[in-house]
C-alpha cells in the first residue's frame, strides 16, 4: 500500500460518523468521498472497487459482489487488505450483514437470501448454507438487522417482527410481539413505503420512509414515520424524537449515530434520492436537500454510506 498514490486510496474514515461514498462512471471504476462534516468531496479511483457492488458496510469493512463474476469479497478501507472469499452458486441476494470484524473470532457473514442463508466464518474454504424456519407466514424480508448480537426481521406480508435463534441445522425465526402492529398515517397520494431496522439509543426502531407516489413511477420521499419497539408491552410506540443521535439510511440498511460535529444535523435522518443527498428534520418535518457532488450523472451511480 505505501506505493499507491493517494488518488488510489480512501480518505481516513471516522468512527463517530459515516462518509457518503458514490461508485459510478463505467464500470463502476470512480469513487466519490462526501464529507457531511465539511460538505467537501473527494474523487478517487480505487481498482479494488471497480465493477463491485457494495453490499453492506461496518467495522470500517465493505462487503462486495463482482457484478460479472457474482463472486463475494471482504475489503478493509484502512489496510487495504482484501479477502477473496469462498465462491457460492447463488447471485441475488436479499441483505448482507457482518457480524463483527474478521479479525475478530466471532465473526460471521451472513449472506442473506429469499428463504436460506449462506454463512462465512474466517478461516472457512466454503460457505455454509442455513435453512429458515417461521413462526409466521412469510413470504420475504422487509427488513433485517442486528441488536445487541441479535438477529431481528420485519417480514411480509403481515409486517411481523420476528428474531432469529440459531439452531443446527436451521434458524428459527420466531414471532417477538402479538400486540398491534404499527398504523402508518398515511396521505393522499402517499402509497408506496420502505422499512428499516435501526439500533438506536440501545433500542429498536422501525423507521418508515414513505413516498409521495408509488416508487415504480419514480415517487418522492415525502416524510418518515419512527417506532420504537416495546417488549414489556408487547407493542410499537410511535417516536418523535431521537435526542442527539443522528440516522443514516443506505438503500437497504439503517444505523444511528451520535455524532459531535456542528455540521451535522441531530434528531435527523440523512438518505439519498436520485443523485442527492437529503436529510429530514424530525422537528419541523422539513426535508433539506442538496448536491454532494456535480460530476455525478442521475444514472450509473450508486450511494452507500461507508463506516469507520
Amino acid at each position: 500500500m505505501e506505493d499507491r498514490v493517494g488518488y488510489c486510496l480512501p480518505p481516513s474514515l471516522c468512527q463517530s460518523r459515516p462518509w457518503l461514498m458514490i461508485s459510478h462512471g463505467q464500470d463502476a471504476q470512480r469513487q466519490t468521498f462526501f464529507d457531511i462534516s465539511k460538505n467537501y468531496y473527494y474523487s478517487k479511483i480505487i481498482p479494488e472497487l471497480r465493477d463491485k457492488l457494495i453490499c453492506n458496510s461496518s467495522y470500517g469493512w465493505l462487503v462486495l459482489q463482482d457484478y460479472t463474476t457474482q463472486d463475494y469479497s471482504l475489503l478493509n478501507l484502512v489496510s487495504m487488505e482484501m479477502i477473496q472469499l469462498p465462491p457460492i452458486e447463488f447471485s441475488t441476494n436479499e441483505y448482507c450483514i457482518l457480524w463483527l470484524p474478521p479479525s475478530d473470532p466471532n465473526s460471521h457473514l451472513l449472506i442473506v437470501f429469499k428463504d436460506f442463508l449462506m454463512l462465512w466464518r474466517p478461516g472457512d474454504t466454503e460457505f455454509v448454507r442455513k435453512e429458515f424456519l417461521f413462526d409466521v407466514e412469510f413470504n420475504s424480508f422487509s427488513t433485517i438487522n442486528v441488536h445487541e448480537g441479535n438477529i431481528y426481521a420485519l417480514v411480509a406480508p403481515h409486517k411481523d417482527i420476528v428474531k432469529a435463534d440459531f439452531k443446527d441445522p436451521i434458524i428459527h425465526f420466531k414471532k417477538l410481539i402479538n400486540g398491534e402492529k404499527p398504523t402508518l398515517g398515511l396521505q393522499e397520494g402517499q402509497v408506496f413505503y420502505k422499512s428499516y431496522l435501526v439500533e438506536c439509543n440501545n433500542e429498536m426502531l422501525l423507521v418508515y420512509k414513505i413516498y409521495s407516489a408509488s416508487f415504480l413511477s419514480h415517487g418522492v420521499v415525502s416524510t418518515f414515520e419512527i417506532f420504537q419497539l416495546d417488549y414489556s408491552n408487547d407493542a410499537w410506540i410511535e417516536v418523535k424524537d431521537i435526542g442527539e443521535r443522528t440516522i443514516f439510511l443506505s438503500e437497504y440498511q439503517g444505523r444511528s449515530s451520535l455524532v459531535s460535529n456542528p455540521q451535522v444535523k441531530t434528531n435527523s435522518i440523512y438518505f439519498t434520492q436520485h443523485r442527492h443527498l437529503c436529510i429530514f428534520d424530525l422537528d419541523d418535518q422539513s426535508i433539506e436537500l442538496s448536491l454532494p457532488c456535480p460530476i455525478v450523472s442521475k444514472s450509473n451511480s450508486a450511494f452507500c454510506w461507508i463506516w469507520g
